[in-house]
């Protein structure tokens, strides 16, 4: 349809090259048949040029035909239809043609960057072994000697003197618990919170350098103290500053022997040092407690060296050993209302308003 469209409109050119043309308002108009003729000398084709001036096309018109230019196209608008384009669409590819005859050589262009160096080539082919070099003279042997006969055993030298005694050997352990018994009250009074058992007569010295273990254990009387309270040894290194030695015995139930159990000693503990007992009294006021037996055991160590061992160089050991004498068995007639076997008496008390008059054990062993 478009080749046919293409006809009419160099028809209708041809057409209007007859016309006549006069200068008109707006545009040029031409009657009869337009005749386009090249200048004299003109060596290029004959054309009718279209200048686009980006400027909107004319609007189509019944009965006329016109041709204009949009986007760069040149469009045709038929008897006041819409404008189209002439150019129809892109035919199918010819078939390539037959290759021209190679071009002759180039000039040699300028040499490029050298590029990256390649990577190395795999290894060649081992060589073949190169032979054997000639082995060097060996040396002769040595004849290996006879075996000697064995030799007659010989008398037995006489004995050799005494050599010096050795160093003296690590102590052993104790078979049994160092025990330390302080003097306890039959009927103590323990003041509210901490509170020493006596006074400071009743503290002991002990060294406990080679101690690695401790317990504390009491016989508790008739009267305990109020539910939370305790009994516990402590000891100070300066005089001043207590710490607690063992763990703590309950001291709420009447009538038994209680024990910390044992714990191994606190850190700073090793050395000798003063030791005490006390309570605390969790009740708000001062109250009686029956404490009586109250004894500090220890387990030791390797022990330091005791008299015992320089009993044979020292004269020493012919002294009577007195650092003990109340702890062993005899008459205590100290404390005779400690002992169980004394005489149960009860006696005047009112409260805490006659201070002495208490009931305990009497002074009757």
């Amino acid at each position: 349809m478009k080749n046919f469209l293409l006809i009419g409109v160099l028809s209708l050119l041809s057409g209007i090259s007859w016309a006549q043309c006069a200068t008109g308002n707006p545009g040029t108009n031409c009657s009869g048949p337009l005749t386009v003729q090249p200048q004299s000398g003109n060596t290029g084709q004959s054309a009718i040029t279209l200048v686009d001036l980006g400027l909107a096309v004319p609007a189509p018109a019944v009965g006329q035909y016109t041709l204009s230019i949009a986007s760069g196209m040149l469009l045709e608008s038929d008897n006041g239809n819409s404008y189209h384009s002439l150019v129809g669409p892109l035919g199918p590819q010819g078939p390539q043609g037959a290759a021209g005859p190679a071009g002759a050589a180039g000039a040699q262009g300028i040499q490029g960057l050298r590029g990256l160096t390649g990577a190395a080539g795999p290894s060649g082919p081992t060589g073949a072994q190169g032979a054997q070099g000639f082995a060097g003279a060996t040396g002769p042997s040595g004849p290996t000697g006879a075996q000697g006969a064995q030799g007659f055993t010989g008398a037995a030298g006489p004995a050799g003197s005494a050599g010096a005694q050795g160093p003296q050997g690590p102590p052993g352990t104790l078979a049994a618990p160092s025990d330390y018994n302080f003097s306890g009250w039959g009927s103590f009074s323990a003041a509210a919170g901490t509170s020493e058992v006596g006074n400071s007569l009743y503290r002991n010295q002990i060294d406990m350098l080679s101690a690695t273990a401790v317990r504390l254990v009491l016989t508790l009387g008739m009267y305990p103290l109020p539910s939370g309270s305790y009994a516990q040894a402590e000891y100070t290194p300066d005089g001043r500053s207590w710490f607690a030695l063992s763990g703590t015995v309950p001291v709420t139930a009447p009538y038994g022997i209680y024990t910390s159990g044992w714990q191994g000693l606190p850190t700073g503990a090793n050395g000798d040092y003063v030791v005490r007992i006390v309570t605390f009294n969790t009740a708000s006021r001062t109250t009686q407690c029956s404490l009586y037996q109250l004894h500090l055991q220890f387990k030791q160590g390797a022990m330091q060296r005791s008299r015992r061992s320089t009993c044979l160089s020292s004269a020493y050991c012919a002294l009577l050993n007195l650092d003990h004498a109340f702890r062993t068995p005899g008459f205590d007639l100290l404390h005779p209302r400690r002992h169980l076997a004394g005489k149960g008496e009860k006696r005047l008390r009112v409260g805490r308003v006659l201070s002495l008059e208490h009931g305990r054990r009497a002074p009757v062993a």
